[in-house]
Protein backbone atom coordinates (compact mmCIF):
# COMPACT_ATOMS: atom_id res chain seq x y z
CA UNK A 1 0.00 0.00 0.00
CA UNK A 2 3.02 2.69 0.86
CA UNK A 3 4.61 2.11 -2.50
CA UNK A 4 1.13 2.06 -4.31
CA UNK A 5 0.47 5.90 -2.22
CA UNK A 6 4.52 6.71 -3.62
CA UNK A 7 3.77 5.48 -7.06
CA UNK A 8 0.01 7.87 -7.03
CA UNK A 9 2.35 10.81 -6.14
CA UNK A 10 4.90 10.32 -9.09
CA UNK A 11 1.90 10.17 -11.47
CA UNK A 12 0.86 12.97 -10.36
CA UNK A 13 4.02 14.71 -11.01
CA UNK A 14 4.35 13.61 -14.45
CA UNK A 15 0.63 14.32 -15.56
CA UNK A 16 -0.38 16.98 -12.63
CA UNK A 17 -4.07 15.13 -11.63
CA UNK A 18 -7.24 17.81 -11.64
CA UNK A 19 -10.40 17.56 -9.65
CA UNK A 20 -12.02 15.52 -12.80
CA UNK A 21 -8.98 12.65 -12.89
CA UNK A 22 -8.93 11.85 -9.59
CA UNK A 23 -12.64 11.77 -9.56
CA UNK A 24 -12.60 8.80 -11.90
CA UNK A 25 -10.11 7.28 -10.40
CA UNK A 26 -11.87 7.40 -6.79
CA UNK A 27 -9.01 9.59 -5.47
CA UNK A 28 -9.52 12.28 -2.83
CA UNK A 29 -8.03 15.46 -4.69
CA UNK A 30 -7.89 17.40 -1.75
CA UNK A 31 -5.62 14.22 0.04
CA UNK A 32 -3.91 13.98 -2.81
CA UNK A 33 -2.57 18.07 -2.81
CA UNK A 34 -1.65 17.47 0.98
CA UNK A 35 0.40 14.42 0.43
CA UNK A 36 2.36 16.13 -2.58
CA UNK A 37 2.90 18.88 -0.24
CA UNK A 38 4.86 16.79 2.84
CA UNK A 39 6.27 14.09 -0.03
CA UNK A 40 9.58 16.27 0.07
CA UNK A 41 9.92 15.32 3.78
CA UNK A 42 9.36 11.49 2.81
CA UNK A 43 11.86 11.85 0.00
CA UNK A 44 14.00 13.21 2.99
CA UNK A 45 13.35 10.41 5.25
CA UNK A 46 14.26 8.27 2.14
CA UNK A 47 17.71 9.32 1.64
CA UNK A 48 18.10 9.40 5.23
CA UNK A 49 17.09 5.40 5.79
CA UNK A 50 17.46 3.71 2.30
CA UNK A 51 20.43 3.16 0.44
CA UNK A 52 19.35 5.67 -2.65
CA UNK A 53 20.35 8.96 -2.90
CA UNK A 54 18.38 9.89 -5.95
CA UNK A 55 14.64 8.11 -6.60
CA UNK A 56 14.89 9.03 -10.15
CA UNK A 57 17.70 6.31 -11.05
CA UNK A 58 16.53 3.83 -8.24
CA UNK A 59 15.41 0.73 -9.69
CA UNK A 60 11.66 -0.14 -8.87
CA UNK A 61 13.36 -2.99 -6.77
CA UNK A 62 15.35 -0.05 -4.97
CA UNK A 63 12.65 2.27 -5.01
CA UNK A 64 10.07 -0.10 -3.10
CA UNK A 65 12.66 -1.34 -0.34
CA UNK A 66 13.82 2.28 0.57
CA UNK A 67 9.94 3.50 0.85
CA UNK A 68 9.02 0.25 3.19
CA UNK A 69 12.50 0.51 5.10
CA UNK A 70 11.23 4.60 5.30
CA UNK A 71 8.08 3.71 6.77
CA UNK A 72 9.40 0.53 8.94
CA UNK A 73 11.85 3.26 10.74
CA UNK A 74 8.54 5.59 11.71
CA UNK A 75 6.14 2.66 12.73
CA UNK A 76 8.56 0.06 14.02
CA UNK A 77 6.03 -0.57 16.44
CA UNK A 78 2.96 -1.78 14.19
CA UNK A 79 4.60 -4.93 13.37
CA UNK A 80 2.64 -8.10 12.65
CA UNK A 81 4.06 -11.69 12.43
CA UNK A 82 2.41 -14.59 10.50
CA UNK A 83 1.16 -16.87 12.64
CA UNK A 84 1.22 -20.75 11.79
CA UNK A 85 -2.85 -20.71 11.89
CA UNK A 86 -1.82 -18.39 8.72
CA UNK A 87 -3.35 -14.69 10.43
CA UNK A 88 -1.53 -11.81 11.47
CA UNK A 89 -0.79 -10.76 15.28
CA UNK A 90 1.00 -8.04 16.48
CA UNK A 91 4.01 -8.66 17.91
CA UNK A 92 3.96 -7.03 21.26
CA UNK A 93 0.81 -6.17 22.66
CA UNK A 94 -1.16 -4.63 25.12
CA UNK A 95 -2.12 -5.91 28.22
CA UNK A 96 -3.95 -8.88 26.90
CA UNK A 97 -0.96 -10.11 24.78
CA UNK A 98 -0.33 -10.33 21.19
CA UNK A 99 -3.15 -8.52 18.90
CA UNK A 100 -5.10 -10.48 15.85
CA UNK A 101 -4.53 -8.01 12.64
CA UNK A 102 -6.16 -8.77 9.20
CA UNK A 103 -5.51 -6.58 6.05
CA UNK A 104 -8.29 -4.68 4.99
CA UNK A 105 -9.81 -6.56 1.70
CA UNK A 106 -9.36 -2.76 -0.11
CA UNK A 107 -5.97 -2.93 1.10
CA UNK A 108 -3.90 -3.51 -2.01
CA UNK A 109 -1.28 -5.97 0.29
CA UNK A 110 -4.64 -8.48 0.40
CA UNK A 111 -5.92 -8.13 -3.26
CA UNK A 112 -2.10 -8.47 -5.07
CA UNK A 113 0.39 -9.04 -2.35
CA UNK A 114 2.04 -12.39 -1.23
CA UNK A 115 2.10 -13.59 2.01
CA UNK A 116 4.81 -12.41 3.86
CA UNK A 117 6.58 -13.14 7.53
CA UNK A 118 6.40 -9.61 8.69
CA UNK A 119 4.41 -6.78 7.69
CA UNK A 120 4.21 -2.99 8.71
CA UNK A 121 0.88 -0.65 9.51
CA UNK A 122 0.44 2.61 9.71
CA UNK A 123 -3.66 3.01 9.74
CA UNK A 124 -6.25 0.91 11.67
CA UNK A 125 -9.99 0.37 12.17
CA UNK A 126 -11.78 -1.79 14.13
CA UNK A 127 -12.26 -5.37 12.46
CA UNK A 128 -15.63 -6.57 11.61
CA UNK A 129 -15.32 -10.30 13.08
CA UNK A 130 -13.29 -8.46 15.78
CA UNK A 131 -9.22 -7.78 16.43
CA UNK A 132 -7.88 -4.72 14.13
CA UNK A 133 -8.34 -4.24 10.33
CA UNK A 134 -5.01 -3.18 8.55
CA UNK A 135 -5.51 0.03 6.16
CA UNK A 136 -2.43 0.92 4.97
CA UNK A 137 -0.29 -2.46 4.75
CA UNK A 138 3.36 -3.31 3.49
CA UNK A 139 5.62 -6.33 3.78
CA UNK A 140 9.05 -5.82 5.32
CA UNK A 141 12.63 -7.84 6.30
CA UNK A 142 12.36 -8.68 9.74
CA UNK A 143 16.04 -8.14 9.55
CA UNK A 144 15.14 -4.17 9.66
CA UNK A 145 13.39 -4.08 12.89
CA UNK A 146 16.83 -4.52 14.74
CA UNK A 147 18.68 -2.11 12.02
CA UNK A 148 16.29 0.66 12.68
CA UNK A 149 14.93 0.12 16.19
CA UNK A 150 17.27 -1.82 18.30
CA UNK A 151 16.35 -0.15 21.36
CA UNK A 152 12.76 -1.21 21.32
CA UNK A 153 13.28 -5.01 20.37
CA UNK A 154 16.04 -5.63 22.82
Amino acid sequence: DHVTYSNLIAENDDTKLDREDCRERFINHMALKRTVEIRDQLVRFLRRFGQVTDMDTATPEERSASIRKCVTAGFFFNVAKLNNDGRYYTLRGGTKGRVLVTPNQGSVFHSRGKASQYIIFSETQDGARGGMELLSVSSIDARWLRELAPHYWQ
